[in-house]
């Protein structure tokens, strides 16, 4: 099996709905994809059950609290204003070490700088 890599809720729902295959690696899910996905599940209890049979979920800790906050000042000091939601998915790759599966390369580029890596881009 390859490196891990951290799957956000776009790439998730279209694995779901058998749109997408997921890379030979180990799957991680950030806490907030977690809860993105199981809420607009019918069965939330459920879903969270079998996601948790296939993926490591990563909840928040310390260190991707606090990497979150200095990411958001960064930010914020050059007039960029993100999504709670994308800063913790980014924060957690960054805190953890993790490429980012996104189909949203776009929307998390501004987060590159910082630390974020995509799966499959060359190091």
């Amino acid at each position: 099996m390859g490196e891990g890599v951290l799957i956000d809720t776009d790439v998730l729902i279209d694995y779901v709905k058998r749109r997408k295959e997921l890379p030979d690696a180990i799957w991680y899910l950030p806490e907030v994809t977690l809860y993105e996905f199981i809420r607009g599940s019918r069965e939330p209890k459920k879903a969270k059950e079998l996601l948790e049979k296939d993926f490591i979920i990563i909840f928040h800790d310390n260190e991707i609290i606090e990497n979150a906050a200095a990411v958001w000042r960064t930010l914020r000091s050059k007039g960029v204003l993100v999504e709670d939601r994308d800063l913790l998915i980014a924060a957690t790759a960054i805190s953890k070490g993790l490429p980012l599966l996104t189909g949203n390369v776009k929307h998390f580029a501004r987060f590159k700088g910082l630390g974020l890596r995509f799966h499959g881009e060359e190091t």
